[in-house]
């Protein structure tokens, strides 16, 4: 049970480093919509996520070999594999990552003419390429660090990386439209760097370096179906703005980079407890602890969509008002599109976690079939809908996309630990949670003070609705919630 308690502070910890890191991801691009005109603003991030495309295939999927297999060779004391296993991903990385940049930058002319369609993408994609080298070794440290268990150097570096962009935008504000891809490019060489100094205290490279024939072809067996997935995930998650970029115009990717990442906030716990929760759930398997197992899963599935499901209907009926405080007028065209993306990040949160459980138990090519089929559903459902419909065609795809991801991943992690799935929690959750959205509405219409002392009152009133229905339905007890505050006050 101690080892629960942990994995909960654990990922609340990270979850809270993390969401700061993010709010900083988020003030960046608040400082850019600022900065830069809607056409600019929709120019940096078309080519930069054009650039990002790639860095799923630096690596092979060796990087998430290391998060699985690190823990095995520390259990082993095995510490020559961890050190050998460590220099060859960064070595493969190294490679791939060069060759990839080369191909980008001399093709950045051509690019820029018959794709972008603007001659300042070619700069852009100059700048970020030598960044994309770079940051492919930040994340390799991330998977360095999660395989060592060790959530808080991950979360801490993200809330780094965010920041040191942030910085950067002042340090080269004098570069114009180039500005953020030097302040990106900064940030990525903080990180490394930040990164080596945090692995030289956490493991000596003092020991003797083993070289086992097997131990190569070990990474790449369990990385490869990864790098599937991950190329699915990349489909899903960017293939929408490359098509935005192709079929529609630059003001509507400028939206579309600023509503998604919006959504994509609400996955922030769930990605937090997937990176936690993985070296526990492929200890719990390894040694058969299935009762923990099943436990700690139900606990994480009922706790996540609790927390989950206020937050994003919040962002729901509020989207216009988000748009049009933290970036402007002009966003509020993607109102509609970022509220049928928090339905799809309701979705994904849990999703998520399934796939990180189906890792952790040694099924990757589930998750990498499961990504595969939802990928080439949204590619299929962009094509369609995104020419006519735009950034809320893009939308409908990627929150289906996320459906699917779901249902099968759930699927597959019932059957697989014959675990009950908590359907009907998630269903008493969610009609919880419209009840506090009509609470919020009820007192907004009722209530007549300054906007600060409106939303505070408004918010707690309402919580506190939903904290007692989530009582009523079993859902969080208030004798669990007792023992929560207590917990958190002896820390």
């Amino acid at each position: 049970m101690l080892r629960e308690k942990k994995l909960i502070f654990d990922a609340g910890l990270v979850f809270f480093i993390s969401l700061i890191g993010s709010v900083f991801g988020y003030l960046i691009k608040m400082v850019l919509s600022r900065q830069m005109s809607l056409e600019d603003f929709g120019l940096f991030y078309a080519v930069f996520t054009f650039v990002s495309f790639f860095v799923v295939f630096k690596d092979f999927g060796l990087g998430q070999s290391l998060t699985k297999l690190i823990p095995q060779f520390l259990a082993k004391k095995e510490y020559g594999k961890v050190k050998y296993s460590i220099k060859f991903v960064f070595l493969v990385n190294l490679i791939v990552g060069l060759i990839f940049a080369a191909i980008i930058i001399f093709l950045s002319g051509y690019l820029a003419n018959n794709y972008f369609n603007n001659p300042l993408a070619k700069p852009l994609l100059v700048v970020l390429s030598i960044y994309f080298v770079i940051y492919s070794f930040y994340i390799i440290f991330i998977h360095i660090f999660v395989g060592f268990q060790k959530s808080k150097l991950y979360s801490q570096n993200l809330f780094l990386i965010n920041l040191s962009v942030l910085l950067g935008l002042f340090i080269f504000k004098d570069f114009n439209e180039l500005s953020p891809a030097f302040a990106y490019l900064f940030a990525s060489i903080l990180g490394v760097v930040f990164g080596v100094v945090a692995l030289s205290r956490i493991f000596s490279f003092k020991h003797k370096t083993s070289y086992p024939g097997r131990l190569r072809s070990k990474l790449f067996s369990y990385g490869f179906p990864l790098l599937l997935a991950s190329l699915g995930f990349v489909i899903i998650g960017q293939i929408d703005t490359l098509l935005l970029v192709k079929f529609r115009t630059l003001a509507e990717v400028g939206v579309y980079n600023v509503i998604l990442p919006t959504a994509m906030l609400l996955i922030t716990l769930g990605s937090s407890l997937a990176l936690v929760i993985l070296p526990l759930i492929s200890e719990y398997w390894a040694k058969q602890k299935f009762k923990e197992l099943s436990d700690i899963i139900k606990l994480i599935y009922k706790k996540v969509f609790a927390l989950i499901v206020p937050i994003a209907l919040l962002v729901f009926i509020f989207s216009d008002l988000i748009l049009k405080i933290l970036f402007g007028e002009l966003f509020i065209s993607g109102a509609v599109a970022l509220k049928i993306l928090c339905i799809g990040a309701i979705f994904f949160s849990v999703a998520t976690i399934n796939n990180n459980i189906l890792v952790a138990i040694g099924r990757p090519r589930a998750v990498t079939k499961i990504i595969l089929f939802a990928a080439a559903l949204n590619l299929i459902l962009n094509l369609i809908l995104i020419p006519p419909y735009g950034i809320v065609g893009a939308a409908v795809a990627t929150s289906v996309a996320y459906l699917v991801v779901l249902i099968f991943s759930t699927y597959k992690v019932g059957k697989s630990i014959k675990l009950k799935i908590p359907v009907f929690d998630w269903l008493k959750t969610f009609i919880s949670g419209a009840i506090f959205i009509s609470v919020v509405a009820l007192l907004k219409n009722i209530l007549v003070l300054d906007l600060i002392y409106e939303i505070m009152i408004v918010l707690i009133l309402s919580s506190l609705v939903y904290i007692f229905l989530l009582h009523i339905f079993n859902i969080l007890t208030f004798r669990q919630l007792a023992n929560f505050l207590r917990h958190r006050m002896h820390e």
